[in-house]
């Protein structure tokens, strides 16, 4: 009950009143709704972009402790294609005796992969859109599919001038075109001895090429947004993105290649990845500079 002097909220007042908490209702709704929203598209694209820059720093530490960059190459710079030589110690020998310094790829075969076929075997390593080609008497020895065999062996000289340096071993893996145990006149194993035990035994251990290139292979898988890493000598393989829509490795020189890639969310937003990676050990195969 009101007393006489009290009055009361009349209809119209009442609906005005509705009204505007309805107006504010909404006007909250929509603000929390465009939030979430917002929410959910910065989540999504913080997701993507941790998921690229995690593909990128595995290339990158990749490339940056190999022995090797086996594609791309001078025969064609730019592909969608990054493989060398993975860091695997196929003989578990160590520099000193330490097992902080492994001894990596430091006794190739002839076949400098060891997969008895040109190049890496199953990958078209010159870019001519042919795979493992030439085929014929000793074609696993050539190691870069351009037609030659052994043409370019391991002194850190470009010796038949296409651009690539010791990217063919020579016959029996010497590293000198020669007859040597390991380099000539060194002590490659630090036993005191030098040149000891036989020919193209290239780190002196008294076992031949028991340590080829490994080669270690970031690829997009074909018809997918897929950039797998497969390892041919572990049988691995590890899916790094599901959502890549473009992977470019640039070759510009021995030393420095370009690593690209892009990859797009489920709502077309695209995060874009560009870093030139320099590959130290490109020159230091067998554990030995030579240049």
């Amino acid at each position: 009950m009101r007393k006489p002097s009290e009055r009361g909220m009349t209809l119209v007042e009442l609906l005005l009143a509705v009204m505007g908490m309805a107006i504010i209702s909404a006007g909250a709704t929509f603000f929390l709704s465009t939030t979430l929203d917002i929410e959910v598209q910065g989540s999504a694209r913080s997701e993507l972009y941790r998921e690229g820059l995690s593909a990128m720093e595995t290339m990158k530490e990749e490339v940056k402790r190999c022995t090797y960059l086996l594609i791309p190459n001078a025969h064609s710079p730019v592909r969608p294609i990054l493989a060398i030589s993975g860091s695997i110690n196929e003989d578990n020998d160590f520099y000193f005796g330490d097992p902080l310094f492994p001894r990596i790829d430091e006794d190739p075969h002839d076949d400098m992969i060891k997969d008895w076929g040109p190049g890496i075997v199953g990958w078209d390593d010159d870019g001519d859109t042919l795979v493992d080609e030439p085929a014929g008497s000793h074609s696993d020895w050539d190691d870069d599919e351009d037609g030659l065999e052994n043409e370019d062996w391991i002194d850190g000289i470009d010796n038949d001038s296409d651009g690539n340096i010791d990217e063919d071993c020579t016959i029996f893996g010497y590293y000198d075109h020669g007859t040597y145990v390991g380099l000539q006149g060194i002590d490659d194993d630090g036993d005191g001895s030098i040149d000891e035990g036989q020919p193209a035994d290239t780190d002196e251990d008294g076992e031949r090429h028991e340590d080829p290139l490994n080669p270690t292979i970031f690829h997009l898988v074909g018809g997918t947004n897929i950039l797998r890493l497969t390892n041919p000598y572990l049988a691995q393989t590890v899916d790094l993105s599901t959502n890549v829509t473009f992977f470019q490795v640039t070759w510009e020189a021995p030393q420095r290649i370009l690593i690209e890639l892009t990859l797009t969310g489920d709502d077309d937003s695209n995060i874009q990845f560009s870093e030139y990676v320099y590959i130290q050990n490109t020159f230091q195969k067998l554990g030995k500079r030579v240049r």
